[in-house]
């Protein structure tokens, strides 16, 4: 019997045989499908980056700033997407890209990052989000593969980009 709770009153109902069939046929479906569906996985720890403090850069584009994450590539090497969000002052147009295995900075999508804030952490920050698709191409290999920010100001080597709290991260694709 089920019981139904319908505005105050309870129904009660039979459940007949061909629905018990139904019933007990649907649930191992219901936990096959439970099974199979993909959950979130962890991140390795080489995979993300978390920076709670600070940091300030200034200079002409393009240098390295010293936030990195790694990917082991199987033998057959497929794309990544590798994600950075952060709070950020700036007080020039800033440039934002990577370097992928030590190789010059590239501007693999979207980089540009606006003049906001007097770039001393006095005020609010705003936020920034890229997320860029890195192939076999950009020079992904075999093995370890790292990826390190960079990037620079664009019209004045006197322009400071102070980061705040920021995420790096890197997955492979499928």
């Amino acid at each position: 019997m089920i019981y139904i709770f319908n505005g105050g009153q309870t129904e009660v109902r039979r459940i007949t045989g061909a629905s018990k069939k139904l019933s007990l046929l649907c649930l191992p479906l219901v936990g096959l499908a439970m099974l199979l569906t993909p959950t979130a996985s962890a991140v390795a720890g080489k995979e993300l980056l978390r920076v709670e403090q600070n940091q300030a850069f200034q200079g002409i584009c393009c240098f390295s700033w010293p936030e990195s994450v790694q990917v082991t590539e199987p033998s057959k090497v497929m794309p990544v997407v590798v994600t950075w969000s952060t709070d950020y002052q700036a007080t020039g147009p800033f440039l934002a890209g990577l370097s992928v295995n030590g190789k010059p900075c590239k501007f693999l999508g979207s980089a540009s990052i606006q003049p906001f804030g007097p770039g001393d952490g006095s005020g609010p920050f705003e936020s920034r989000y890229f997320q860029w698709t890195i192939l076999p191409d950009d020079g992904l290999r075999r093995g370890n593969n790292t990826f390190t920010l960079c990037g620079g100001g664009t019209l004045s080597p006197s322009a400071i980009i102070l980061l705040g709290f920021n995420t790096l991260s890197v997955r492979m694709t499928k």
